[in-house]
């Protein structure tokens, strides 16, 4: 029963109906890959049982209660994206450099044990900016496809739908389907009632260029106590933002003199995608000893309110025969909706060797098909049955460790993001390997890393029944600068 979720929601991912909210929407906002200080992602994020560190606030809030002083930390983020593109047998390259900031936070600790025996020793308060995610990558996919083109997906899919010609040239489906009729790329014959095009059985070159930019950044209001120094708890309201761009721009062109008329044609699309939520986090840190500590956070659903789409397309087509050549714009599109993201449990594990160093451990528990789009004008039922029945829950796993030499460190850290996809179907899973330096003094501290990671991607460019997938590697190398002062 999952097959026919499975190609609805590969349909999506590749050629969405731009009108609408997809399954690929609701994993991309929900898929949290946090940024934040350089010695956070040196430990590749295990950092759920260590704390003292502000990107805990994110991550286990209970981590705010190990500080002992308090500090202002600013971290800076420059990466170079890249992406390699087999299709057909053709390959294609691109990369994307982006400058971003990683966090900018401040940590006020409040030292209640100062003259008195009591177990709460201490409340701090930490507020500031943690980077969740970034959307900053270009993709470029080249190759011949001799079989069919992206034409006659249209033209199938106006035969399925059965729209009238009059419709339309009355401006239906003006983003995809309307343009393509409207610039000659799409005939109809009224003998048969059927649409059909030039390029029926392929003979022409294929290039897309996606270009995605943007981030999801999260405000964090904390607040963590210290309970005798072997028990934290921290709670902390995160409000999120989401601000993603994607512009993509697809041609065909005949490769094949066989193809009668038709040259070339052009089909450019844009989406801006803004809107903020809120969140809760809860969690504690439990020492049964000097030497080990375990930890624990429930973070839940994030809810988006009101997510804002802004989109608009262009086509453009060539022929010989010049009079048919023809540019056609859609309006802009706009719509309101609501999105609601999955909870997620992390247990953590850390080992203190002495005043050495340390080893700690992550697990994410986060099952993306419960994500969820709502309305009050919509019914979102088909697109939420694609989420649940395509994706699926299993973790994510971070693993780090430090070591001291007098007042530098040597970390390293490892982390694993499993393929959110049922089946076979596609394999989005995320590695990230990590190392780096770090000097801490008396009331200055500064931190170096340096993060490589890869990601797999299939990705279609129309109808996957018609097309075979673009096989898409993501490489990701950030350098991660962190400045803290501490009083």
């Amino acid at each position: 029963m999952k097959t026919p979720f499975i190609t609805a929601l590969l349909i999506t991912l590749s050629w969405s109906l731009v009108n609408g909210q997809t399954a690929e929407d609701a994993l991309r906002f929900s898929r949290v890959l946090y940024s934040g200080t350089a010695r956070y992602n040196a430990l590749g994020g295990a950092f759920g049982a260590v704390g003292a560190d502000f990107s805990t606030l994110a991550v286990n809030p209970a981590g705010l209660g190990l500080y002992t002083a308090s500090e202002v930390t600013f971290t800076m983020a420059p990466s170079v994206a890249s992406a390699s593109a087999s299709y057909n047998g053709s390959t294609a390259n691109d990369n994307r450099l982006n400058f971003g900031i990683g966090n900018l936070g401040l940590v006020i600790s409040n030292n209640t044990a100062k003259g008195n025996n009591g177990i709460l020793k201490s409340i701090n308060i930490g507020i500031g900016l943690n980077r969740q995610n970034d959307f900053n990558n270009r993709v470029v996919i080249h190759g011949v496809n001799m079989n069919n083109s992206m034409m006659q997906s249209y033209a199938n899919t106006l035969n399925q739908k059965k729209i009238d010609t009059l419709a339309l040239q009355n401006g239906s489906d003006p983003f995809d389907l309307g343009l393509a009729y409207m610039a000659n790329l799409i005939g109809y014959n009224k003998d048969t009632k059927q649409y059909f095009a030039d390029a029926a059985y392929g003979g022409v070159g294929q290039d897309k260029t996606i270009t995605t930019y943007g981030s999801m950044n999260e405000m964090d209001f904390s607040v963590a106590a210290n309970f005798n120094d072997k028990v934290f708890v921290g709670l902390t309201l995160g409000i999120p933002s989401i601000n993603f761009y994607e512009s993509s721009l697809y041609q065909e062109y005949r490769v094949k003199d066989t193809i009668p008329n038709f040259i070339a044609m052009n089909y450019r699309y844009d989406l801006h995608t803004h809107g903020t939520g809120v969140n809760l986090k809860v969690g504690f840190i439990y020492k049964p000893a000097n030497w080990v500590r375990i930890g624990a956070a429930i973070h839940t659903p994030t809810w988006y309110p009101s997510l804002h789409d802004q989109y608009y397309s262009s086509m453009q087509s060539t022929f010989d025969n010049s009079s048919w050549n023809s540019t056609q714009y859609s309006p802009i599109g706009t719509y309101d909706y609501v999105l609601t993201t999955p909870f997620r449990a992390i247990g953590s594990l850390a080992f203190i060797i002495g005043q050495y160093g340390l080893i700690s451990a992550d697990y994410e528990y986060v099952n993306y098909s419960q994500a969820q789009f709502s309305a009050p004008d919509d019914n979102f039922s088909t697109v939420n049955n694609e989420i649940s029945s395509s994706y699926k829950s299993w973790g994510n796993i971070r693993i780090g460790t430090e070591w001291r030499l007098s007042n530098l460190r040597l970390r390293g850290g490892f982390g694993y993001f499993s393929n959110p996809y049922q089946g076979q179907t596609n394999n989005s899973e995320r590695y990230q390997v990590s190392g780096g330096l770090g000097y801490r003094g008396r009331h200055f501290f500064a931190d170096l890393t340096y993060v490589w990671a890869r990601m797999n991607q299939d990705y279609y460019l129309y109808d996957p029944s018609m097309v075979n997938p673009a096989r898409i590697t993501n490489h990701t190398n950030t350098i991660l600068t962190t400045i803290g002062i501490r009083f």
